[in-house]
């Protein structure tokens, strides 16, 4: 498989210096991959001449102007029409790149993907899907929607679920995903209008639903999706980033010590404990996919460090290589029809 993967070089906290150093990394671990860098042309070539890149599988695509992390996304997709953003997802659109990634303006970046290159046939509305780590699992669950639609309707949360399932099994090699809806108890009758529709329509599905989750089922292997509107998927997210850097960091500073003054094996618990913390990394999954659109997107921490920036070209290259938007396309046609004959 050979593809071309576009980033927006001017997203993120760190703007082209990581985002570029991400990239040759990138480039020297997957030798099928080439690259689109779009920014401005300048600061892009700047730091390009510190690297040692194959400049062959590079393309530069100029863009004169940035939108900031701050700033309104349709305001300021409407006000930057040369944002490094806007040509980012265009080149998508007319074929320059198969898949794009930005750590830049999340709102921006769900607002340009989905007016530049619409939804999959069938979808209504796109979702963010974010990997949560599974503590005694070798793979994640994903939940879904975690801040691009915070006004969702059952069969938003229906779409996510299908969608969702459908990178499970291709991208993660999960059989059979465990589909739950996030609520407030486990009870069937539990939950508001929202949740009670979706686990309507959930239950007329072909899709392995298990009905309701409740907050602490998320990390215990309960479901592998997790479906939920925007709203609420949000503060999930930021809780438990939040918690994890706080509990993580104060394991391995009371540890440290100890640490320090032991030998053989000592240095095996450390190194026990950095692959413990890697899993709980956002870097370690680079970015989140923007289920829905007619592409393939990733969507980056604004915090997003070299790494993050490599992993995240190494998920878009792998839901290429598995065709995820064709898998998804045919999982929504399929569970469509089934609620749409009954």
């Amino acid at each position: 498989m050979s593809a071309r993967i576009g980033l927006d070089v001017m997203g993120g906290d760190h703007g082209p210096e990581v985002t570029i150093a991400g990239a040759a990394d990138a480039l020297e671990q997957f030798p099928d991959v080439e690259l689109l860098l779009v920014g401005r042309e300048e600061e892009i070539e700047g730091e390009l001449s510190r690297h040692d890149i194959d400049r062959g599988r590079i393309a530069i695509e100029p863009a004169s102007e940035a939108i900031e992390m701050h700033e309104s996304p349709v305001e300021a997709l409407r006000k930057k029409p040369d944002s490094s953003l806007r040509r980012l997802v265009a080149a998508h659109k007319q074929g320059a790149c198969q898949a794009i990634f930005s750590a830049g303006n999340t709102g921006a970046m769900v607002a340009a993907s989905t007016m530049g290159l619409g939804l999959l046939p069938g979808v209504r509305r796109a979702g963010i899907g974010v990997a949560m780590p599974l503590p005694d699992r070798s793979h994640p669950a994903l939940i879904i929607d975690v801040g691009a639609n915070v006004q969702c309707k059952p069969r938003h949360l229906f779409d996510y679920a299908v969608m969702a399932t459908s990178f499970m099994e291709h991208v993660y090699g999960v059989s059979e995903p465990r589909v739950g809806i996030l609520n407030v108890g486990e009870e069937e009758q539990k939950g508001n209008p929202l949740v009670k529709g979706t686990r309507e329509l959930l239950g007329r599905s072909e899709l392995n639903v298990i009905g309701n989750v409740e907050g602490g089922d998320i990390f215990s292997g309960a479901a592998e999706v997790i479906v939920c509107d925007g709203f609420v998927g949000n503060i999930v997210l930021k809780t438990a980033e939040g918690l994890s850097e706080k509990l993580l960091g104060t394991v391995l500073a009371g540890v440290k010590h100890l640490l320090e003054n032991v030998s053989a094996g000592g240095d095996e618990a450390g190194e026990h404990l950095r692959q413990l913390a890697a899993r709980f990394d956002y870097a370690e999954y680079g970015g989140a996919p923007l289920l829905g659109v007619d592409g393939t997107a990733v969507i980056g921490h604004g915090r997003s460090d070299r790494r993050a920036v490599t992993n995240a070209i190494r998920w878009a290259r792998r839901m290429l290589s598995v065709d995820i938007r064709g898998t998804m396309v045919a999982a929504i046609e399929k569970h469509s029809e089934r609620l749409e004959t009954e």
